[in-house]
């Protein structure tokens, strides 16, 4: 899409070349900006930077001693790069500049959570001589690289750390056709469940989130369970009714249509995912099984 400034001077259409506006952490992408002129101009300079913005949902404080949660947005510039130019354009006529941008290996990828949301975005900078510069904004999506485990150097929490997989004797789950998830894929397996009285299993894949609990408050190395915000999402879920009856052996397919983000792992924020299956049994605490899984928003990332 190409704006015209207020000046009536530059034509400029920012273009995320050969990745259509997605990148990889820890690889470059390759940027270009095409700038046709709407009068005489000289361009002298073009800069592309690369900006992340983070917004996590925290427990604040107010001075009366009571809590409240709002959304703590920062934004900063990861990288740029300049490429130096001097072209004079005549009206009607346009040049090309094009560069790379590298996105960190350590960084947060896109995420669209509950309590997390990472947004990306290239800014360019046009510089022209005796004018303003013109400045032009294109997001892009971040996926995270690698098979396995997160950001590196993230601190997993006292409540939760890298969740395992847990059974109770009345219930587990074997046979996974996999233990990574991505837009389009079917998990399937067999839930072996010895609960007579049970009167159904529900079978969920889930996204959990977990942010710290204060904002403004620095990583520590020790973290508790009370110093942080934990939210759910259920992307996939099956209920199976279940009788006195019911083979033992019980398979299950759950389809993914979605991951709105991908397992991460930081000092500030985690993003754990899992298959969980939970008994319906009356008159007593429902039984659980849990294993975790690894998820990526491409399937060429899976693990």
């Amino acid at each position: 899409m190409s704006l015209i400034d207020s000046h009536h001077l530059l034509d400029v259409s920012l273009l995320l070349r050969g990745t259509e506006g997605t990148a990889t952490l820890g690889h470059s992408t390759p940027v270009s900006v095409e700038i046709r002129a709407a009068r005489r101009v000289r361009v002298t300079a073009v800069q592309f930077t690369l900006v992340h913005s983070l917004s996590l949902t925290q427990t604040h404080g107010n001075v009366y001693g009571g809590t409240f949660r709002a959304a703590e947005r920062t934004s900063r510039d990861i990288g740029s790069a300049q490429v130096g130019t001097d072209t004079t354009l005549r009206e009607g006529e346009s040049c090309h500049e094009t560069s790379q941008l590298i996105v960190p290996a350590d960084a947060i990828p896109t995420i669209h959570g509950k309590l997390i949301v990472s947004t990306w975005s290239v800014r360019v900078r046009v510089s022209t001589e005796g004018n303003e510069d013109v400045v032009r904004h294109h997001p892009l999506t971040v996926h995270r690289g690698g098979a396995a485990g997160g950001l590196a150097g993230g601190v997993g929490s006292k409540a939760d750390t890298d969740r395992g997989e847990h059974f109770e004797p009345s219930l587990r789950l074997a046979q996974l056709s996999t233990h990574s998830v991505y837009p389009g894929v079917e998990l399937s397996g067999i839930a072996a469940v010895s609960e007579a009285k049970a009167r159904a299993l529900t079978l969920s894949i889930v996204m959990q989130e977990e942010v710290m609990f204060w904002a403004g408050q620095r990583p520590q190395q020790e973290r508790y369970a009370g110093e942080f915000l934990v939210e759910d999402t259920v992307v996939s879920e099956v209920r199976i009714p279940l009788t006195a009856s019911s083979d033992p052996d019980i398979p299950f397919t759950l389809a993914v249509p979605a991951v709105p983000a991908p397992t991460v792992k930081s000092p500030l924020l985690e993003v754990r995912w899992f298959l969980r299956a939970a008994l319906d049994v009356p008159f007593r605490r429902d039984p659980e099984a849990v294993v975790p899984l690894v998820a990526n928003t491409l399937a060429t990332l899976r693990a």
